[in-house]
């Protein structure tokens, strides 16, 4: 691991537990139950922990988004909005701030005129690369207290829930 990643916080032998408490302890609340509270939580909380990573080397979370999302080739501004979970007009600005650092470029979309797509420029690649390594070191000590079966089908149940409700 680098400096710049987060140390786990738990190690295997400190696994969480998978069920709920016994009966006998102090009842669970609302939210501690709730699915969209717990992966909204979950998820606040190991961004967090990587947004640090992302603060230390003064990149914006969002921007980081861009760079991730694109590093699989070039997409529409409209589809990056919706990868990157933000509104149309801020991505535009957005996409402006980052082209100013040449780390992306616009180009006409060949398949429609009406369309504008959105690619990394090499120094946008090698941040990219850099900040995917980081992350991928991030999401290990994230997954460290499951054992690998565990920790795929978590991954493979959000996928599902995700694909469920893209619809």
């Amino acid at each position: 691991m680098t400096t710049d990643t987060i140390k786990p916080r738990r190690t295997k032998t400190d696994a969480l537990p998978l069920s709920l408490p016994d009966a006998g302890t102090a009842p669970m609340r609302f939210l501690d139950t709730y699915l969209a509270a717990l992966l909204a939580r979950a998820s606040s909380l190991i961004s967090d922990e990587f947004h640090a990573t992302l603060a230390r080397k003064k990149i914006p979370a969002l921007q980081w988004r861009v760079l991730a999302c694109l590093s699989d080739g070039p997409l529409p501004v409209g589809d990056l909005g919706r990868l990157i979970l933000a509104k149309q007009p801020t991505v535009s600005k957005l996409i402006d701030r980052m082209e100013a650092l040449a780390l992306v470029v616009r180009r006409d979309d060949p398949a429609s005129r009406r369309r504008t797509l959105v690619a990394l420029t090499l120094d946008g690649q090698k941040l990219a690369a850099e900040l995917i390594a980081l992350a991928l070191e991030h999401e290990a000590s994230v997954l460290l207290p499951f054992s690998p079966d565990v920790a795929k089908v978590f991954v493979d149940v959000l996928r599902q829930l995700i694909a469920q409700h893209s619809k």
